[in-house]
């Protein structure tokens, strides 16, 4: 993955005022920052849901126990180890893809549910970010239920 951004934090990159941190990207020798303690660096990103990297502290403090313990699949068809779910796991039974979800704390099915990167949550497949409000909300082929701007999929009804 190719950097996209630097930083120049005096206050140790740990928020999003970091433009590194919030990009999801460590800091690297191409930052000016100053005690960097971005909680990204040293990590491969390849690794993470987008969900996993913007709850990286949480991600960071599971015990080797908890990466360990086995979620049992929505779909039934198997369980599989917490640290097998940072990332997209396939179903071997229904070839179903995976995650773990740190803001719904549950597994979550790929193809039902989406999380935001904006608003830094996971969300329901029939909800969409609308730029103009800056707000998920519900129902795709619905106007904006904040500011009426029209759904992504509107022609589709």
């Amino acid at each position: 993955m190719e950097k996209k951004f630097t930083c120049n934090c005096k206050s140790g990159c740990i928020n999003s005022r970091c433009s590194c941190y919030k990009n999801q990207e460590p800091c690297d020798d191409k930052c000016g920052c100053v005690e960097c303690k971005n909680p990204l660096n040293g990590i491969d990103l390849e690794k993470y849901s987008i969900c996993a990297l913007q709850n990286i502290n949480s991600v960071k403090n599971l015990s080797q126990e908890e990466l360990d313990e086995e979620h049992e699949l929505p779909c039934g068809c198997e369980s599989v180890k917490l640290k097998d779910l940072l990332k997209k796991h396939e179903c071997k039974g229904c070839s179903t893809e995976y995650w773990f979800s740190f803001c719904l704390n549950d597994v979550a099915q790929d193809d039902c549910t989406w999380h935001c990167e904006i608003c830094k949550e996971c969300r329901d497949w029939r909800e969409w970010h609308c730029e103009r409000c800056n707000k998920c909300t519900y129902g795709v082929t619905l106007p904006c239920q904040h500011c009426g701007k029209k759904g992504p999929y509107r022609d589709f009804v």
